[in-house]
């Protein structure tokens, strides 16, 4: 009943906070992507002739992106957006056609990284992860897990080992996400398949667990993320970065209140 579907455009939604309510609630465009961008990216991503055999989805981004920014080191995107190609192995590029291609895909990309963490900073605990919905034969709505939850697994494996002690310590934190991100955990649920409601209850209590992680390391990391090292050779970010555009750290927050202030 729970199987893979890459989901599309229209069938994307925010889990929110009211259990199985939060069906009805519509994709929060504010800060990150919109519809459009997510059909422009998808498009992108699953074109025939773009050379890619296992991208990602946006689901899958979004859960691999919520990993990144919450983590015990934060991973700079020159390391982490190859993995958004081949998640696989982290090796494939996509062909391009131009510098302008290029740029409006990364720019999509770091669209959603940083409003990401910005939600997972957002003192009103206001991250949902965006998740894939299918409609069953009795017009019920159910939430598609497994592609946010294995992004967030393979953001976790590129720190593996610092990572490591939280999940021994706090399993029950990495419960959902190991479930129906791994193949472990979909072996499990073949042999005992979980009912409406504990799977309604996994999509509600989702977010949830990506604060509670992401607060635990933000604590370790001192509170405030640590800059992003993106390398581009023969610019400086200093003199290039507008006061008033996102700070280069990921916080979401303008450069001048943010590092710009400092």
């Amino acid at each position: 009943m729970w199987g893979a579907l890459r989901p599309s455009a229209s069938s994307l939604q925010r889990t929110g906070r009211a259990g199985s309510s939060a069906m009805t609630e519509a994709l929060n465009v504010e800060l990150g992507w919109s519809l459009d961008d997510i059909g422009l990216l998808e498009d992108f991503l699953f074109a025939e002739d773009n050379g890619l055999d296992q991208p990602m989805d946006v689901s899958m981004i979004d859960g691999f992106f919520c990993a990144l920014v919450s983590g015990p080191h934060l991973i700079s995107p020159a390391r982490a957006l190859a993995w958004v190609f081949d998640f696989e192995h982290g090796e494939q590029q996509p062909a391009i056609k131009d510098a302008a291609q290029a740029q409006q895909i990364m720019n999509l990309l770091m669209k959603q990284w940083n409003a990401t963490a910005a939600e997972l900073m957002s003192p009103d605990c206001a991250y949902e992860p965006l998740l894939g919905c299918r409609e069953l034969d009795d017009g019920r709505q159910v939430f598609i897990l497994d592609e946010w939850c294995k992004g967030y697994l393979v953001g976790m494996s590129l720190d593996q080992a610092a990572w490591a002690p939280l999940q021994v310590a706090e399993p029950a934190w990495f419960q959902t996400i190991v479930t129906y991100g791994s193949e472990e955990g979909w072996q499990q649920m073949e042999r005992h398949p979980p009912s409406d409601a504990e799977h309604d209850a996994a999509a509600a209590g989702l977010g949830l667990q990506a604060l509670q992680i992401h607060r635990y390391w933000l604590e370790r990391r001192g509170g405030m993320p640590e800059p992003l090292q993106a390398q581009q050779p023969g610019r400086r970010s200093e003199a290039k970065l507008g006061r008033n555009e996102p700070c280069y750290c990921g916080s979401g927050r303008k450069y001048k209140v943010c590092h710009g202030g400092h």
